[in-house]
C-alpha cells in the first residue's frame, strides 16, 4: 500500500510538470475506467495447418490468413474487424497523432536530391518533391565528357547547367496502383535502357521490367 502511494505521488508530480503528458495520461485513465464500454478485440480463428520442411513438421494455426489473391471474404472481414478495433481504441489520441505527424513532416526537407553519382557521361541521382510521396530517378549530362572525373565531381546546377532528364517518376507510376514500391533500379552500361523491379500489391513479390 505504501509503495502504491509513493508511486502515485511521484507520477502525479511528473505529470503536473508536463501538461501534454498529463492530458494524455488522464485520457488513458478515463479509458481504463470505461473499459466495459470498449469493443472486445477480435479473435482470429485457429485452423490447424501442417507444413513439412526438411523433415520437420510445423503447425501454423493462422496460415489461413495468408491470402495472396486479396479476395478471401473471411480474411477481409477479419482485417476489417481489426481496423475497427484499432480505430476505437486509438480514437482518443487522434489529436496527438496528428500533432506528432505534423512535427515529423516539419523536420523533413521534402524538396531534396540524393548525392549525385557520376557514371559515364551522366550524373545520376534521385529527387523528392514537396507534397509527393515517391521519388523521381533523374540524370543530368556532364558538361565536358572528356574532362577527368576530378574536374566535374560536383554536379552543376542553375540556368546554365545541362538540362535534367527524369528517367522514371514513381509518383506517376503509383497513380495506377493502390500500393507501389520500387525494389531495384539499374541503368544499362550504354546508358540507353533501365531495368527496375516493382511491387504493386505489397506482398514483396516484384516484377522486373
Amino acid at each position: 500500500l505504501h509503495l502504491r502511494l509513493l508511486l502515485f505521488s511521484t507520477s502525479h508530480r511528473i505529470l503536473a510538470a508536463h501538461p501534454k503528458i498529463s492530458a494524455s495520461r488522464r485520457l488513458s485513465t478515463a479509458t481504463m475506467g470505461s473499459r466495459s464500454q470498449l469493443p472486445s478485440p477480435p479473435l482470429a480463428e485457429k485452423v490447424k495447418h501442417e507444413m513439412e520442411l526438411f523433415g520437420d513438421v510445423r503447425v501454423d494455426n493462422y496460415y489461413w490468413l495468408r491470402d495472396d489473391s486479396r479476395k478471401n471474404p473471411k480474411v477481409i472481414s477479419y482485417l476489417q474487424q481489426e481496423n475497427a478495433y484499432t480505430e476505437a481504441m486509438m480514437s482518443g489520441t487522434k489529436k496527438f497523432e496528428d500533432e506528432i505527424y505534423a512535427e515529423i513532416r516539419g523536420r523533413i526537407k521534402e524538396d531534396d536530391i540524393s548525392a549525385p553519382l557520376r557514371k559515364g557521361p551522366y550524373y545520376y541521382y534521385s529527387r523528392t518533391l514537396e507534397g509527393k510521396e515517391y521519388v523521381q530517378y533523374c540524370r543530368r549530362p556532364i558538361p565536358n565528357r572528356d574532362a577527368p572525373s576530378s574536374v566535374h565531381d560536383t554536379m552543376p546546377t542553375g540556368p546554365d547547367a545541362p538540362p535534367e532528364h527524369v528517367i522514371l517518376d514513381e509518383n506517376v507510376k503509383a497513380q495506377e496502383h493502390g500500393f507501389y514500391r520500387i525494389g531495384a533500379f539499374k541503368v544499362s552500361p550504354n546508358h540507353k535502357m533501365v531495368a527496375y523491379a516493382e511491387d504493386t500489391k505489397g506482398d514483396e513479390i516484384y516484377t522486373v521490367y
